[in-house]
């Protein structure tokens, strides 16, 4: 019988961020037969485990290695003999910041299929020293040594490759039935959360990182909140800013009104207890829990910075991060245009983006 070929993918931390979301609904979708999933994370996130033990179910194996931001030589060191001692037939690097280092390491290695996979439009570090200076020699190791070049959104393959390189264009998928039929009531979930039946509840679901911007969360739900006292805040997610935005919350005085869920696994149910889901991003390149949020009949209001492609409903708005409160106000807590899904939606089955992943997967190699 042929052996599985085995992808290494570079993801960093198994968390329940976007892009690991999606590649665990690939996993669990692929064709395990020819497709076997490896993951290298970084040590800081070695405790991070929501997915460990299902990899470990489905056959693959987690890699825990040094962060290159911190230990470059050592990392450099441990990659190159994890690649040399491991089956590694192809390599899906889906870090933005430094993934050229992981295709580079792979060429040397003589791994012949190299993937870069863009989920973001930017790395979020800004132009600040070193990022400044390192940035450009990654982008070239990454455009030199990568074969396949995939982007979740034009914007995410443009912000990373660039105009002039062709990518192709894979759908953050999901599965859209588990999010258009939901067991339960919003009755249910505002009992299970204890919010009053009557109350207009606003979503958010994201790291508490710089990119989900929480602060002007946290301030546009304060000028709602005074204006329509019936109103509160789920938020569900966790991330090194946790602590500080806790605290804000208590600062600005609605923390009464503001419930800090975690990370969770329910958020299909979760998503049933909202009136409007709400992701003032920094930048995005197509957030899978928005597909998520219109697979289940959430109205959206979404930044600017957020990809046009998300829009897969008559139910979502944009408004520019430099827009008043009150404009936030008026898109949240506005009457809903509408319910019906656009045809697009169905890309984002994850049986079809799971077909589309094997088919790269399959294909000739562009180079060696």
């Amino acid at each position: 019988m042929t052996q599985p070929k085995r992808v290494l993918h570079f993801q960093g931390r198994m968390g329940k961020g976007g892009a690991e979301t999606f590649m665990m609904n690939a996993y669990r979708n692929i064709d395990r037969s020819k497709f076997q999933f490896d993951f290298v994370i970084y040590e800081e996130f070695a405790d991070v485990r929501p997915y460990h033990d299902e990899i470990a179910a489905l056959g693959g194996k987690i890699f825990v290695v040094p962060n290159p931001n911190k230990h470059p030589l050592r990392y450099i060191k441990t990659v190159s003999k994890l690649l040399q001692e491991n089956q590694v037939d192809i390599v899906h690097n889906e870090i933005f910041f430094g993934g050229g280092l992981n295709l580079w390491l792979a060429a040397k290695a003589g791994v012949k299929k190299r993937i870069a996979h863009s989920h973001a439009t930017s790395d979020g570090k800004g132009n600040r020293f070193p990022y400044s200076v390192v940035r450009p020699i990654f982008n070239n190791l990454m455009m030199k040594y990568a074969t396949d070049f995939i982007g979740c959104s034009d914007e995410a393959g443009i912000g990373l490759f660039g105009k002039e390189q062709t990518f192709v264009m894979l759908p953050n998928g999901i599965d859209l039935e588990r999010y258009r039929n939901v067991p339960v009531t919003k009755a249910d979930m505002h009992a299970q959360l204890s919010i009053p039946l009557d109350a207009f509840v606003i979503g958010h679901i994201g790291r508490f990182e710089e990119q989900k911007n929480h602060r002007l969360l946290l301030n546009i739900f304060q000028h709602i909140l005074k204006k329509h006292p019936n109103t509160y805040l789920l938020s569900v997610g966790a991330g090194s800013l946790e602590t500080e935005i806790h605290g804000l919350a208590k600062d600005l005085g609605i923390s009464d009104h503001v419930i800090f869920l975690g990370e969770r696994e329910d958020i299909a149910e979760l998503l049933k207890a909202m009136d409007v889901f709400l992701l003032p991003s920094l930048y995005e390149g197509l957030p899978i829990v928005a597909v998520e949020a219109q697979a289940a009949n959430v109205k959206l209001v979404l930044s600017t910075e957020v990809s046009e492609d998300t829009v897969l409903s008559e139910n979502v708005r944009f408004v520019p991060l430099d827009a008043d409160l009150d404009r936030w106000e008026a898109e949240v807590m506005g009457e809903p245009k509408g319910n019906r899904p656009k045809p697009e939606m169905e890309a984002f089955d994850m049986l079809k983006t799971a077909k589309a992943l094997e088919k790269i997967y399959d294909a000739k190699e562009v180079s060696a």
